[in-house]
């Protein structure tokens, strides 16, 4: 599974969830999205590596950078990771807590992923990466 195909998944039900009122499975994007943004397990990297038949923990964490040099850096965090943070974020506050005020929030990032999957071009990753990360 790519970026891509999982950008669209998520931006799919997430818009399913919100335009239904299903509170759980808005929830429950909202937890799978911070999970990914904690931990740097990426869905679609666990996916890619099952189906090749070769999920062995070695290979998980190199790509999700939890290699040996990672865990002695003070911090690192990649554009994959501080997007699913930021999908959290405005989730959580728009479709969690302030559903009265903010409830746009989770509508523009259901959108926004959906139409990054679409095209395969997601601007948030790219200003991520423009900013310094890798």
């Amino acid at each position: 599974m790519t970026e891509r195909t999982f950008r669209l998944l998520f931006g799919t039900a997430l818009l399913v969830g919100l335009y239904f009122s299903l509170d759980f499975l808005v929830a429950g994007l909202a937890v799978l999205s911070l999970s990914q943004g904690i931990t740097g397990w990426r869905i679609s990297r666990i996916v890619t590596h099952l189906r090749a038949g070769r999920a062995s923990s070695s290979d998980l964490s190199t790509h999700t950078g939890l290699t040996d040099a990672a865990i002695g850096a003070a911090f690192t965090l990649e554009a994959e990771q501080a997007l699913s943070l930021i999908v959290t974020a405005m989730i959580a506050l728009g479709g969690i807590f302030f559903t009265n005020r903010l409830w746009f929030l989770p509508w523009f990032m259901g959108f926004g992923l959906l139409g990054a999957g679409l095209s395969g071009v997601c601007p948030m990753v790219l200003g991520l990466r423009w900013a310094g990360l890798k």
